[in-house]
């Protein structure tokens, strides 16, 4: 049998017997380090003692840190190789930077003494650093390192630091750790192990006289650190008692208030019994006012604004006919301005202050010149962020999605809570003193608006300002509806990142490229049976439909009229040569997915090829084989990545910058989709896909199967905003404002872009919303008929 390992320890100092204290010193309170001698009898020499040394049958480790790792458990000493290698590396710093920089700083030569607390202090540095924002130094629990390095720190925390050093997440580390049972059964509840302590028998020798210089520093040291106190706690006395009494200014304003009952809709001190209270001492005013109570000494805007707007409203002030009839003409003309409605899912900030203010200022302006005026409010119904909030309050409250309540149930609760929360941005407009004419007020899904934009709608239709098409959208898999694209938000990667994905609890990795090989159909004897291409979306390949290159590109000059096979589902892709391929980007080969992406669309059209969706409104995989259909997109993605590893066709993984696009309202990654939507041309002439003519909506009752009128704007209505920026009758402000553009392949816009390019650009707005909330002026009819192919 083995012979178990025998450590080798030095001797300990000589120390007489001593009777036991009634406590112990804390921890951090310390004493000066011990001098320690080398065999009984033998004078004291300062220095730390010799390396303890572990023999064992295989020879003998020298240094506590050997000593540790040979006799500590396996659980502190790393789970798995990597943090293994990162305990021993912690336990080399703590024995050879650490534990040596203490030993002279504490027990060294007095010349060396400050250039060892240097060194400490460096090291203390690096661990600050590295313990910001961590609870261990490896991993997430207590390792070997934290045992080695608080083991190093005990001497210097408890000697040669200052009592508070400037080190907060190294102090919180070493309390924590000191603090644990495994610590305190070694230590006790408030001492260090070997420490003599002074004060009794049995105390080690004493340190060596302080010079007459080091004493005055330090009682210097003492009286500024006194002054430095006593004025932090005049300060928090300050503090305090401004707390208790509120300034002068807040007194008043707090406490004067207009409270002379006045009815609501009567002019101030004008009511029943306002103006009985008035009667009684009270102060009349010039408009024959009677106030109640004292006057305020300084301006109160609560006090001087008190039951005025009521009484404007009431009186009908703010309405166009006041003071006249609609009837008969106004010759001094007449002024019509709509506030531009605000959200109604959020409250009124300061830039609405500011606009209201100036809208104000302009309709009173008119208003005492005698022009018809009216200033009409409204609310606007903002289909995404209200089905958004209510759809979360839903499943915070109820656990239930919109799907699952159904849509009739869950527009009332969208209703529900629009009468509840609808109101506040009237009233706070109200406390602005707008001078609107409230029996005015919109809602933009009141029924008459909703008959507007349904007559809108078909107008714009019929004039073939608005056709339906199958194109590339931003689509939002958690709100399931395309969005637009100034709901996109870029996130600009790096390299390799993990970002919080809605729907999926694991972080997802983006800003990776991941290379992979189709086999090449028919290849020869002494030909590369392979053709390499690499995607930032591994998922999509389920949808390819072809493989491009450069037509230049001399590596794949003998691929002009080849196939290749696709793994998982056996379809014969075409090897394309088109000019759009960068040969200097990954392998200089691209695969082709032109249902989700904005480029592969565009190269699927100029070479007919087909649109294979397999990612659904849901985020999830459809129209692909076992065992992905149905999986979530992105652990789909690393379902294939393991599939495609197992069949020998995986070449590796690359760090590439790249953006991210992000749903401003559900923080989704946006998924690029080819889906049949409504859209607005910018340049009529260009409506539709390429070649074609715009794809009708069927069925509208007065005009079945009508084709709309499309008509050019290559003369002179072409580009007439952009024209009048150049003109100067357009001004742009601030000048030069530029901004990156996005685009469906998540790429960016280079140069960038600025408004005067967004005039002038000729891509056609998609204004279609798959929501629940919102107009519907268009709908979808499913006609059950097996000759008509699903979606159209």
């Amino acid at each position: 049998m083995a012979a178990p390992p025998v450590l080798l320890l030095p001797p300990p100092p000589r120390r007489r017997r001593r009777p036991p204290r009634p406590h112990r010193r804390p921890l951090l309170a310390g004493t000066p380090p011990p001098a320690w001698s080398g065999s009984p009898g033998a004078s004291p020499r300062p220095g730390p003692p010799p390396l303890p040394a572990l023999r064992t049958p295989g020879g003998a480790l020298l240094g506590p840190g050997a000593a540790a790792l040979f006799v500590s458990p396996p659980r502190l000493r790393g789970r798995d190789p990597p943090e293994a290698a990162l305990v021993r590396q912690w336990v080399a710093f703590a024995e050879g930077e650490l534990a040596t920089a203490a030993a002279i700083a504490m027990g060294g030569p007095p010349e060396a003494r400050p250039r060892g607390l240097q060194e400490l202090r460096r090291g203390l540095a690096v661990l600050e650093s590295h313990l910001s924002g961590r609870s261990y130094l490896v991993g997430d629990g207590l390792t070997l390192a934290d045992v080695t390095v608080t083991c190093a720190l005990l001497g210097p925390f408890t000697q040669a630091l200052d009592p508070r050093p400037p080190f907060p997440a190294l102090s919180r580390w070493f309390l924590s750790c000191v603090r644990l049972p495994q610590f305190r059964a070694e230590l006790g509840e408030g001492g260090s192990p070997g420490v003599p302590r002074r004060g009794g028998p049995g105390q080690a020798e004493p340190p060596p006289q302080k010079s007459a210089a080091q004493l005055k520093k330090e009682a210097k040291k003492r009286e500024k650190m006194e002054k430095f106190q006593q004025k932090q706690e005049k300060n928090r006395e300050l503090q305090a008692q401004a707390k208790a009494k509120p300034s002068r200014a807040r007194r008043e304003l707090r406490g004067l208030r207009y409270e002379t009952p006045t009815p609501p809709g009567c002019k101030k001190g004008r009511g029943d019994l306002g103006g009985r209270l008035g009667g009684l001492g009270g102060v009349q005013r010039p408009l024959g006012g009677t106030w109640g109570g004292p006057l305020p000494e300084s301006y109160s805007p609560g006090y001087v604004e008190a039951a005025w707007y009521q009484w404007w409203e009431k009186e009908g002030f703010f309405r166009p006919e006041w003071g006249r009839s609609l009837d008969t003409p106004n010759p001094r003309g007449v002024f019509v301005m709509c506030l531009p409605p605000p959200n109604v899912t959020g409250t009124l900030h300061l830039g609405h202050a500011l606009t209201v203010a100036i809208q104000d200022t302009l309709t009173r302006w008119h208003r005492m010149r005698g022009v018809t005026t009216l200033w009409a409010p409204g609310c606007d119904h903002a289909g995404i962020a209200t089905q958004v909030v209510v759809e979360r309050r839903l499943l915070r409250s109820r656990g239930l999605s919109r799907h699952q309540l159904g849509r009739d149930a869950f527009l009332g609760e969208v209703w529900s809570w629009k009468e509840e929360k609808g109101d506040r941005i009237y009233q706070q407009l109200r406390r602005l003193g707008a001078s609107m004419d409230w029996e005015r007020a919109c809602f933009t899904m009141d029924p008459k608006m909703s008959r507007a934009v349904t007559e809108a709608f078909v107008r714009l239709h019929e004039q073939g300002l608005i056709y339906r098409s199958r194109r590339i959208v931003h689509w939002s898999c958690a709100l399931r509806s395309a969005i637009s694209d100034i709901e996109v938000e870029k996130r600009e990667l790096g390299g390799r990142t993990l970002l919080r994905v809605p729907g999926y609890e694991e972080p997802v990795e983006f800003g990776v490229l991941v290379a992979f090989a189709y086999p090449l159909e028919g290849a020869g004897p002494g030909e590369d049976s392979e053709l390499v291409v690499a995607t930032t979306r591994l998922e999509t390949m389920l949808g390819d439909e072809a493989v491009a290159v450069h037509p230049e590109d001399p590596r794949y000059q003998h691929l002009r009229g080849r196939y290749v096979v696709h793994p998982l589902t056996g379809r014969r892709l075409p090897v394309l040569h088109d000019a759009f391929v960068d040969p200097q980007f990954g392998t200089g080969a691209v695969k082709i997915t032109p249902a989700h992406d904005g480029t592969d669309f565009e190269v699927g059209q100029r070479h007919g090829l087909g649109v294979a969706e397999v990612i659904g409104e849901d985020g999830t995989m459809v129209n692909v084989p076992a065992p992905f259909q149905g999986m979530p997109r992105f652990r789909a993605r690393s379902a294939l990545l393991e599939t495609l590893k197992a069949l020998g066709l995986f070449r590796g993984v690359t760090e590439n910058p790249m953006v991210v696009p992000i749903c401003s309202r559900s923080k989704d990654v946006l998924e690029p989709r080819a889906v049949p939507q409504c859209r607005s041309p910018k340049e009529l002439g260009r409506a539709g896909a390429p070649g074609r003519a715009p794809v009708p909506l069927q069925g509208r009752a007065g005009a079945p199967g009508r084709a709309p009128v499309v008509r050019s704007l290559s003369g002179p209505g072409r580009g007439r905003g952009g024209a009048a920026v150049r003109r100067g009758d357009l001004r742009l402000h601030p000048a030069g404002q530029h901004t990156h553009l996005v685009h469906l392949d998540g790429t960016t816009s280079a140069p960038p872009l600025t408004c005067l390019t967004c005039l002038t650009c000729g891509r056609d707005w998609c204004i279609s919303r798959q929501l629940w909330w919102g107009h519907h002026p268009a709908y979808f009819v499913t006609i059950n008929d097996p000759r008509v192919a699903p979606g159209q």
